[in-house]
C-alpha cells in the first residue's frame, strides 16, 4: 500500500475521533458527566452509522462523535445514514441521562434496511 494512501486512510478514520464537552466551567471528573456517543461520521462498510449532530442547539464540531453534558434532560439533533439506499435522515430525541453514565445511539430501522424510522439512547454500563 502506497504511503500516502495509508495516511490518508488514518486521517479519515480519526476525523471523528472526539468528544465535545458541552457544559460550562472547568473539566469534571467522568463520574459528574454523562457521555453520549455516536457513530464515526466515516463509518466504512457500516450498513447503519447514528451521527450526533446537536445538543441542546450546540452543534457538534466536524471531529466529535461524542459529547459529555451533565446530568438532567437534553435534546439531541441526529443523522441516521442507510448505507445501501444511501439515505440521510435527521431525527430530534429527547434523553435523560445520569452522572457517570455511557450512553450509545442506536437507530430501528424499517424491514431490510431501507430506512431509519427511530433513534433512541440507550445505557451501556
Amino acid at each position: 500500500m502506497n504511503v500516502r494512501v495509508a495516511v490518508v486512510l488514518l486521517m479519515l478514520a480519526c476525523a471523528g475521533c472526539g468528544t465535545a464537552r458541552l457544559y460550562e466551567g472547568p473539566k469534571r471528573d467522568s463520574d459528574e458527566v454523562a457521555h453520549i456517543d455516536g457513530d464515526f461520521v466515516v463509518t466504512a462498510g457500516a450498513p447503519v452509522s447514528v451521527i450526533l449532530r446537536q445538543v441542546d442547539g450546540r452543534d457538534l464540531s466536524v471531529g466529535d462523535n461524542a459529547a459529555e453534558v451533565l446530568p438532567g434532560k437534553h435534546r439531541l439533533l441526529v443523522d441516521c445514514r442507510i448505507a445501501e439506499t444511501r439515505s440521510v435522515t435527521r431525527h430530534e430525541v429527547e434523553a435523560e441521562v445520569s452522572a457517570g453514565r455511557h450512553y450509545r445511539l442506536a437507530a430501528e430501522t424499517s424491514p431490510g434496511l431501507r430506512g431509519c424510522t427511530n433513534v433512541t439512547v440507550e445505557e451501556t454500563n
